[in-house]
């Protein structure tokens, strides 16, 4: 009999397990963002505003508490001007150059936004991820102190302290400029609401198993903490984040606007409101266009954190 020879095929190629991996968390979120159109528009206005706050300075022909407009009558200058080629938006009862101001506006309202969002946000999950981890007196003694800055009306603290610091005997205090004051407070004082919710995240997340498993295999404290909890919560953190700059940007607006600080001095869209109320009947551009630029990025800022928090709810599937 003939010797009965095989052959065996190659096999198929196969795929090694590793080279199978699922979507990572932020492309999901990405793509969850990208199928809602509010949410695109309102990410595109904001990088416009911010996009501006860089470029101002190349894009108006006056610097904006500038009052070289008023020697400027036959050119569409002087003060209190309604709407020109020179001045697309007029100018103010000083004479500057309203359109400049507005676009200045963008990058005082944006640094506020985005740096005392950043301090509040540092303080109330470094405050949060030690209280949710440790739990009982560590827990209820900070707790208890994020209860006090809850408590506490920042408004008049911000009011308080830009009078004390002008009136200081220290001369180095009083040239501080109000912006940085106004970040101060609103970083100090707004991270309480960040705080109690990063506390509620770290003690769900500290009783999964991979938490367990790294105490087990010898993992610290800090490691535990920072390399381990803090990225399962970073969604959340971030959600948080965006939320927060449209309210401090509002919060300086209506701090400029009851007259924090020098108004003459001081370039900010609540200035610029409070300068265009006193003509509303005659020039009402003045108010109107700070006005709608506050309305517009704080709207937007919502928008996109409201998205945002949808995308990350892990119990909306595609």
């Amino acid at each position: 009999m003939a010797a009965i020879t095989t052959t065996t095929k190659p096999h198929a190629k196969k795929k090694e397990i590793g080279e199978i991996q699922s979507p990572s968390q932020w492309l999901l979120i990405a793509k969850r963002l990208r199928k809602n159109n509010f949410a695109m528009i309102a990410l595109y206005f904001i990088a416009l505003n911010i996009i501006i706050a860089v470029l101002y300075p190349i894009l108006i022909p006056y610097e904006p508490l500038s009052i070289d407009p008023l020697g400027e009558r036959k050119l569409g200058g002087g003060a209190n001007r309604s709407p020109n080629l020179r001045h697309p938006t007029g100018t103010d009862l000083l004479g500057r150059d309203s359109f400049g101001f507005s676009l200045a506006g963008a990058r005082t309202s944006l640094l506020v936004g985005f740096v005392a969002t950043a301090i509040s946000i540092s303080i109330g999950v470094l405050v949060g991820l030690i209280a949710g981890f440790y739990e009982g007196i560590t827990e209820e003694i900070l707790m208890r102190i994020t209860d006090m800055f809850l408590a506490v009306p920042f408004l008049i603290i911000a009011l308080a302290l830009v009078q004390v610091m002008f009136n200081s005997p220290n001369e180095t205090l009083r040239t501080i400029p109000v912006i940085w004051i106004i970040i101060g407070v609103l970083g100090l004082f707004g991270w309480s609401g960040t705080a109690r919710l990063v506390v509620a995240q770290t003690k769900q997340t500290k009783q999964l198993d991979y938490v367990k498993a790294a105490r087990v295999l010898g993992a610290n404290d800090f490691r535990i903490m920072f390399s381990h909890i803090l990225p399962n919560v970073m969604a959340v953190i971030i959600v948080i984040m965006t939320l927060s700059i449209g309210g401090n940007i509002l919060s300086e607006a209506g701090l400029t606007f009851l007259g924090v600080g020098n108004p003459n001095q001081t370039i900010s869209w609540g200035v610029q409101v409070n300068f265009g109320r006193q003509r509303l009947g005659l020039n009402p551009e003045q108010a109107l266009v700070p006005g709608f630029a506050i309305f517009f990025i704080v709207l937007s800022t919502n928008i996109f954190g409201d998205a945002l928090r949808d995308a990350t709810d892990p119990r909306l599937r595609e």
